[in-house]
């Protein structure tokens, strides 16, 4: 203990003698550039260690918190050791602040995540049925086709008897016997009936300008109906007949429109239209149709339809005895082989 009183004692004179010195040219809040050099052997290791850590402390890194919470203040204090029996000298040194205040501010730092924008998936329609029904505006899930489709279906390429109109009124027969309702698969198989130059002109169309199946039809009958001069309408009705292959509902579809053509002034009435009607057919049919006698000409058409059922009904039922005779009659091979068999037996 004696010891450390000796220490200390000479601690504070030294001190006294350098105090002036260190309140003048340095203090913690006001540095010098150049503050004077210390004596370092003058100083104990236990103050010089102390001093050292708290240079350390002082100097070390801040540390910035996440938080929003705002980071307490840090107040580092050093005193300046005067002795208490010196007054003049405690007097006469003005009073400085004898610690410096360091404030950590602190930043939010707002992490900004992008917004992707919700795009509902399309499902795509296939290349091959773009390309192939490209002037239709079609819904993404077109669904299938009708199977044997192709072979209950006529097809129109221009050449034939059959018009535009005939082949539009028996595409919609076909849809209505067939109970084909959804739009999009009505205008798919009506496509699918032309050929030739007609689908050529078909896919020669804007893409995606029809939208329903009556602006199909429309586009196809302005297209493809047979434009006629009016005064030359009544000369083929003079002269108009059933065609070798054609259906009596075809006849009876191309006779109206030949009729409803002729010019007002020159249309003769309905009741003359009755007896045109039957010189179309062959004579058989023709004294068929008259001696039924009937008063209208859509009448007439009715019983030419049942006519016809008729006669193809019959020409079945004599095909098929025809051919029931043919396998009961024996062949030549039958009756020599029964011959032989017989010339043996006895």
């Amino acid at each position: 203990m004696p010891i450390l009183k000796n220490v200390h004692r000479k601690y504070q004179k030294q001190i006294q003698k350098l105090a002036p010195k260190r309140q003048a040219h340095y203090t913690r809040a006001n540095p010098d550039p150049n503050p004077p050099a210390e004596n370092l052997n003058l100083i104990p290791k236990i103050l010089r260690k102390q001093e050292r850590q708290q240079d350390f402390i002082d100097n070390s890194p801040e540390t910035v918190h996440p938080s929003c919470v705002p980071t307490p203040v840090k107040v580092l204090f050093r005193s300046t050791p005067v002795s208490p029996c010196s007054s003049s000298t405690s007097q006469s040194t003005p009073s400085t602040p004898p610690f410096t205040t360091h404030t950590t501010t602190t930043t939010t730092v707002v992490i900004a995540v992008p917004v992707v924008p919700f795009i509902p998936v399309v499902p795509l329609i296939p290349v091959n049925m773009a390309n192939r029904y490209a002037p239709l505006q079609l819904p993404a899930n077109a669904g299938a086709m009708p199977q044997d489709y192709q072979t209950k279906i006529t097809y129109f390429d221009n050449t034939s008897a059959c018009t535009a109109l005939q082949h539009t009124k028996k595409m919609q027969d076909y849809f209505e016997n067939y109970e084909i309702d959804d739009d999009s698969m009505r205008m798919r198989i009506f496509v699918q009936s032309l050929t030739g130059d007609v689908k050529t002109w078909f896919r020669s169309l804007v893409a995606n300008s029809i939208t329903t199946p009556d602006e199909l039809y429309q586009s196809f009958t302005t297209r493809w109906e047979k434009k006629k001069d009016p005064l030359h309408i009544p000369a083929e009705y003079d002269i108009i007949k059933r065609g070798p292959q054609e259906s009596v509902l075809d006849y009876c579809a191309r006779f109206n429109n030949v009729y409803n053509a002729i010019p007002q002034n020159l249309k003769p009435p309905p009741n003359l239209a009755l007896y045109k009607f039957p010189d179309g057919f062959d004579p058989d049919m023709a004294y068929q149709l008259k001696e039924r006698a009937p008063q209208t000409l859509a009448d007439m058409q009715n019983v030419a339809v049942s006519v016809e059922a008729n006669l193809i009904a019959k020409r079945n039922r004599a095909r098929m005895e025809r051919r029931t005779s043919f396998k009961e009659e024996p062949s030549a091979l039958d009756q020599k082989l029964d011959a032989i068999i017989n010339g043996m037996q006895r």
